[in-house]
């Protein structure tokens, strides 16, 4: 009778082993009531206008306001962010080397310009050579680009002069000469030295089993961190958001290891059939992200509460998180009523920017200081 109770026992832990072993194990998620239990309300005032009359994107760097738009023989200028003093037009449009024709992203780093012309390749130039309204064809120019058989999605030139990428999942006529980098999430990267490195545990998300033509359920994930905002703290950590969610982690850049990660959102399917994006219940999302020396600052749009669900009103804050992302702060940010305009953190984290754009008045910022 024992020897049957013991088979049976042995059985039925057979059995179980098999039923979990295909199931997923969801990663718990944040709270934002329990790590940002109270906020603090900004209050914005006129800071200066500008004699800019088209639409672009502010870029406020330490004294000097970037503004890029793409004009005709252009893509915008830069000023005096206290006087309003036009200082120099950023780049000319045209085939030269340090010339563009199309420009996909602008950064501003500590002493460098970077201009991406596609996802794939960055021209940097010299801060001061354009602050210092150098002339064009004197501007020297270096010029990185993505090794060709990598599927690059997001970029970051680091100061060394490495580069840390996303990647993307193959598109379905490049899935059979998919090498061993491209089946990595992150890659670094200088000339041909490639180091990849994993930091998607897959396992951690149930998006479901992909339906007529859904895309493969490892591929919506792999798409949704490729898509996602990177920033770097000098040479040796980054912090890495994911497309269309609350989420992000920081990586050590020696180690190629993710330190620390922080999900407020559950990563679920769009409703559209070969959606390469996900979404979440509560339509959370990082728009962008700004870092300094201490704190990670997450602007984020969606509902941020039930109560702003159930009126289907998405709200706009920035939360705050050292390196260790250890929640610090939450600033709410008004909503604009109508105002035609957005608004933009500081590249050194200590202000946030309200950018309104009229055509015939041009470009006011109104300014809240950060008290982090």
């Amino acid at each position: 009778m024992r020897k049957y109770q013991f088979l049976l026992f042995l059985i039925t832990i057979s059995f179980v082993g098999c039923n979990n072993a295909g199931k997923k194990s969801p990663s718990p998620l944040s709270s934002i009531d329990v790590d940002f239990p109270t906020a603090e309300q900004l209050e914005f005032t006129p800071f200066n206008t500008y004699d800019i009359f088209r639409d672009g994107t502010c870029v406020i760097d330490g004294s000097i306001l970037w503004y890029v738009e793409d004009r005709k023989d252009d893509f915008g200028a830069c000023y005096d962010l206290n006087t309003g003093e036009k200082l120099s037009v950023i780049v000319s449009k045209g085939v030269a080397e340090n010339e563009l024709m199309d420009l996909a992203r602008f950064v501003v780093t500590r002493d460098s310009v970077l201009l991406y012309t596609n996802r794939n390749a960055i021209k940097t130039f010299a801060k001061k050579d354009i602050v210092g309204n150098i002339p064009m064809g004197d501007r020297k120019v270096s010029v990185t680009t993505a090794p060709r058989d990598i599927f690059v999605n997001q970029m970051m030139k680091l100061p060394n002069g490495s580069v840390l990428a996303t990647i993307r999942p193959a598109f379905e006529f490049e899935k059979e000469n998919t090498n061993a980098v491209n089946k990595s999430s992150v890659v670094v990267f200088n000339n041909n030295d490639v180091t990849p490195h994993e930091v998607i545990k897959y396992d951690s998300f149930d998006v479901g089993k992909a339906t007529g033509k859904q895309i493969d359920e490892n591929d919506l994930i792999k798409w949704s961190y490729a898509q996602g905002t990177i920033e770097i703290k000098d040479n040796d950590m980054a912090v890495f958001s994911v497309h269309n969610q609350f989420m992000l982690y920081t990586f050590d850049i020696n180690t190629g290891k993710v330190v620390n990660e922080k999900r407020y959102t559950e990563m679920l399917r769009e409703k559209s059939e070969m959606s390469l994006t996900s979404t979440n219940d509560m339509s959370q999302s990082i728009r962008y992200m700004k870092v300094n020396d201490k704190y990670i600052l997450c602007w984020v749009r969606g509902y941020l509460s039930e109560e702003d669900k159930n009126l289907e009103e998405p709200k706009e804050a920035i939360f705050v998180f050292d390196w260790n992302l250890k929640p610090i702060k939450k600033f709410d940010l008004p909503d604009p009523e109508g105002k035609n305009g957005y608004y933009c953190i500081s590249n050194d984290c200590s202000s946030v920017y309200f950018c309104e754009y009229y055509k015939r008045e041009g470009l006011t910022l109104h300014k809240a200081v950060l008290n982090i």
